[in-house]
């Protein structure tokens, strides 16, 4: 396998790696927000919730439904803090995501800086060949001419 061939199947391999990154990536930030809405949902259930037993409080309520009212918004309150603990570890695996996404693309630019080196290597040594062919030719010429 010639260096060049073994430049490019590394190059793609690369390639490979940052999509499959940018693949996870995607999949976290969709949990992390698919964590938010949810949060956001048992916030805003708890807000309306809290209204209306303020609404029934003006009315007068039952010592019974109050401790029900009481025992719901400590479970939702519960239930809360635990999206809260699970967006942060969303968050979390979205940080990490992002540094592989980012690792894996600086890899793939060596990669490319490699093959863009290797490219203008040969490049070179072609012109350098082509150079000396021409000098060689032209060397013979000027020899094969009577004077």
């Amino acid at each position: 396998m010639n260096q060049s061939t073994a430049l490019n199947t590394l190059h793609d391999l690369a390639e490979k790696e940052v999509e499959d990154a940018a693949v996870r990536l995607g999949e976290m930030r969709r949990g992390c927000q698919q964590a938010e809405e949810q949060l956001n949902m048992l916030i805003n259930y708890q807000f309306e919730y809290s209204s209306s037993l303020n609404d029934s409080m003006s009315q007068g309520i039952a010592s019974n439904r109050w401790q029900n009212y009481q025992q719901f918004i400590q479970t939702l309150e519960k239930a809360i803090d635990q999206h809260r603990q699970q967006l942060m570890q969303w968050n979390n695996k979205v940080s990490q995501a992002l540094n592989l996404w980012q690792e894996k693309q600086k890899r793939l630019q060596a990669w490319r800086t490699l093959q863009e080196r290797k490219a203008a290597q040969v490049l070179l040594a072609e012109n350098k060949l082509d150079q000396k062919l021409m000098d060689e030719y032209a060397q013979r010429a000027t020899l094969r001419k009577p004077e």
